[in-house]
């Protein structure tokens, strides 16, 4: 698979945008070329509470040139509080269950953290048998209902997650086994403190291992600190963004590039600076 003339196609998430803002969204994803989303929080709520709007709010991106590349349905399967959890549960099984109406195929999340502060804090029962026993249960319950629904459950991996390195990956993939569940490509997550000296061969063998799994592509960076300090805007970090453009432009160019963790009044600059890398790559030796 290699790049086509409309390679790179840029996108974003929906999240600067609140509940009956989907016209705003696409009149202001058009005009900054972005022709590509992940829609999560308000505008993914609103059609929860009133199911009519999943078709409505696809039908729209469709007509305006947007492709809905998922939702981002991110709750944390392993929260600490009992209630909380199974009301983050019904909400990923909600998400799969309207995905046929949006007209998307894909709904991410995240696993979680024991944390009980932060869903973005690491705790030291991440790595428990108890932890990975409730991650199972969510997912036991999850994964036939994607499969009913033909929906992919694509898991982002996260350092202060449960799901915090490759390994943790390939062990959730291989007990499973099915084309319901899928992968972020968000490689920046992965990259631990511990990991920044080879964050190339890192992230290379990342790609490479998870090639065929990847159904959205994100696009943020790595704190000089690790990944478990911050994942900061595309060009404020350390992440090796040549190898990340060189796999997507030549293995995975049917994946749109979606910003992540930047006000959306710099994304324009943003998919400039990865054009930059584009050319770098495309120019002669």
């Amino acid at each position: 698979m290699t790049a086509t003339s409309d390679w790179p196609r840029f996108g974003a998430f929906s999240y600067d945008f609140q509940r009956g803002q989907i016209d705003r969204l696409i009149a202001s994803f058009q005009a900054i070329g972005l022709v590509a989303v992940q829609l999560g929080q308000g505008l993914l709520d609103e059609a929860i509470d009133d199911p009519a709007l999943a078709s409505v709010t696809g039908r729209k991106l469709e007509e305006g040139g947007i492709e809905l590349v998922g939702l981002a349905g991110y709750q944390n399967l392993v929260a600490p509080d009992p209630e909380r959890r199974r009301r983050n549960i019904d909400y990923i099984a909600r998400s799969i269950e309207l995905a046929p109406e949006f007209g998307t195929t894909v709904v991410a999340t995240e696993t979680g953290t024991r944390n009980s502060e932060s869903d973005w804090v690491a705790d030291p029962g991440n790595s428990s048998a108890a932890a990975w026993d409730l991650l199972y249960e969510a997912l036991d319950e999850l994964v036939p209902i994607a499969e009913k629904h033909g929906v992919a459950i694509a898991l982002e991996g996260y350092v202060n997650n449960v799901l915090a390195t490759r390994k943790d990956l390939q062990r959730i993939l291989d007990r499973y086994c099915t084309s319901a569940l899928q992968v972020v490509l968000d490689p920046f997550n992965y990259l631990s403190a511990e990991l920044l000296l080879e964050k190339e061969a890192v992230t290379s063998e990342f790609l490479a291992r998870f090639r065929d799994r990847f159904v959205i592509a994100h696009l943020k960076d790595v704190d000089a600190r690790g990944a478990e300090v911050d994942t900061p805007m595309f060009g404020d970090g350390v992440f090796p963004f040549p190898i990340y453009v060189e796999f997507l432009r030549n293995q995975r160019p049917d994946l749109p590039v979606i910003h992540e963790h930047l006000p959306f009044d710099e994304i324009p600059a943003a998919s400039e600076r990865f054009l930059g890398y584009v050319r770098q790559l495309e120019s002669p030796a």
